[in-house]
């Protein structure tokens, strides 16, 4: 879903215009089958079905031991998130695909388990998310695949003007959908925000946010325990270029600890680290080092460019923060400016 610029643009021809009508005729159709209280009593009964019958699973996986996952089939994985997607829980359903991924090195265990934890969390939350505060009963029903229309965020979600750093993008596909990710931070808040655009086969992904400007723009965030992602409600005159403003190492971790305990399925954070260098541990392994002498790893498949661009100096790095290390997105030098890595 793109980031939207209030007001709009010409419709252009009429043909243009009449395919841009259906489309918002079958949207407002869409949105209005989902408001229908019969509909959503359905789905919410299938839901409820799909997510017993994965905390059943979920037993079962535990209850046999781990090590038959160690060689088990894609297939283990994939029907339990087919009987997701059946149930209408479809991100849901995504997270239970993922734990195939998971690389089957030592300790492997203890990360599967500690992912088959979050996920029965996750089920207990939603069967008892009347108890929860408002924001983290959003967060939970979002996790389980229950979307909020943008206009709906446009029009009631928190409004936030910053001058909006860019400061990284990633672009991921999955079956026929390609997804952008594209992080901001604010830079007298210190916010940081994410916005979403998808792209079929045949279209287009949004263009709009370029890493290494800086927007001045109101956001509008959808609901939830740690708001994050975002649409662009308004901008206010032409991106400029700039640095973003970034924190040291114990500011970042006292950054996503506390977004941590607002939403405890946060599975990356966005990392903007000010005078950092990149250093090698006996082992060879890569760091980014601050002026303190605190510091995180690095996960990326080539790292000459960063390499090349510090040369043993401070930099401005931002990237994607996972369980396993941080996945540099783009770096700012002195004298190089902004580097895509």
């Amino acid at each position: 879903m793109r980031g939207i610029v209030r007001g709009g643009s010409p419709s252009g021809s009429r043909t243009g215009g009449g395919r841009a009508d259906r489309a918002a005729e079958r949207r407002a159709s869409s949105a209005a089958r989902t408001r229908d209280p019969k509909t959503a009593e359905r789905r919410a009964r299938r839901v409820d079905d799909g997510l017993a019958e994965l905390d059943q699973w979920l037993r079962d996986q535990v209850a046999h031991g781990l090590a038959q996952a160690e060689k088990a089939p894609y297939r283990l994985w994939d029907d339990a998130a087919r009987r997701l997607v059946d149930a209408q829980a479809g991100a849901l359903a995504g997270l239970v695909r993922g734990l195939a991924a998971i690389p089957r090195r030592p300790g492997w265990p203890g990360r599967l388990l500690e992912e088959y934890a979050l996920l029965r969390l996750l089920v207990r939350a939603y069967q008892r998310q009347e108890e929860l505060p408002e924001g983290l009963r959003e967060t939970v029903r979002s996790r389980v695949g229950f979307t909020v229309p943008q206009e709906e965020v446009l029009s009631g979600g928190e409004r936030v003007r910053d001058l909006w750093s860019v400061t990284g993008s990633r672009d991921t596909a999955q079956d026929l959908l390609t997804t952008r990710r594209v992080w901001l931070r604010g830079n007298r808040t210190g916010r940081p925000a994410l916005v979403l655009s998808f792209a079929a086969p045949g279209t287009s992904l949004d263009g709009s946010l370029v890493v290494g400007t800086q927007v001045d723009a109101e956001l509008a965030f959808y609901p939830g325990g740690q708001p994050l992602r975002a649409l662009v409600a308004d901008r206010y005159g032409s991106p400029m270029r700039g640095a973003p403003a970034g924190t040291s190492v114990r500011g970042f971790l006292d950054e996503h600890a506390a977004a941590l305990a607002l939403d405890p399925w946060l599975d990356r954070w966005p990392a903007t680290l000010e005078d950092v260098r990149v250093a090698r541990t006996e082992g060879g392994d890569l760091h980014v080092v601050d002026g303190a002498g605190d510091s995180l790893p690095l996960r990326m498949g080539d790292p000459w460019r960063l390499l090349a661009l510090s040369g043993g100096g401070p930099v401005t790095l931002a990237g994607e923060w996972r369980p396993r290390g941080l996945r540099p997105l783009a770096a700012w030098h002195d004298d190089e400016g902004t580097v895509i890595l």
